[in-house]
């Protein structure tokens, strides 16, 4: 089955996870993650593989879109899932091997809580630096983040006034 079979036969399969717009002229997609929003335009031409996986730990299978430039996105049952940059943040203990924006949404929310209580600075860095990850990651692969780069901008700030140095 081609990658685009594989895309359009999972989509028709996991109804409501992503919202799908097909291009006027037939060369790609614009997948929507119903939860999130988050958009990404696939092209066919750019797809070198479409592959079903399924794990132990999610409920339903996913979907691995390889490009031909080496990005990796998964369509699941938690939207689109990616694998994190480190580029920005350098090795980080227990980081996990892939992200979606739900996990965003946890960490942001989780940082503000943390932030709530004195002397959890420590905590807020180390979650503030998966967020960054995280990002990172998203962006590699294409998406746009403006939105929760400005989030984790506030958040960082609230750090800093507490004199913590990053």
């Amino acid at each position: 089955m081609t990658p685009r079979a594989q895309v359009e036969a999972f989509l028709r399969e996991q109804p409501g996870l992503f919202a799908a717009v097909p291009d006027d002229d037939g060369s790609g997609i614009q997948l929507f993650e119903t939860g999130s929003g988050k958009s990404l335009r696939v092209r066919w031409g750019e797809l070198s593989e479409a592959v079903r996986r399924r794990t132990s730990l999610r409920p339903g299978p996913y979907l691995v879109l390889v490009f031909q430039d080496g990005r990796q996105i998964a369509l699941a049952d938690v939207g689109f899932a990616f694998a994190p940059s480190i580029a920005s943040t350098g090795p980080l203990p227990d980081l996990p091997q892939t992200f979606c924006f739900t996990d965003f949404r946890h960490l942001s929310q989780g940082i503000e809580s943390i932030l709530a209580e004195e002397g959890r600075e420590g905590e807020a860095l180390a979650a503030l630096l998966l967020a960054i990850a995280l990002l990172d990651g998203a962006k590699v692969v294409g998406f746009e983040v403006g939105r929760e780069e400005r989030a984790l901008e506030a958040l960082l700030r609230k750090l800093e006034e507490r004199g913590v140095r990053v």
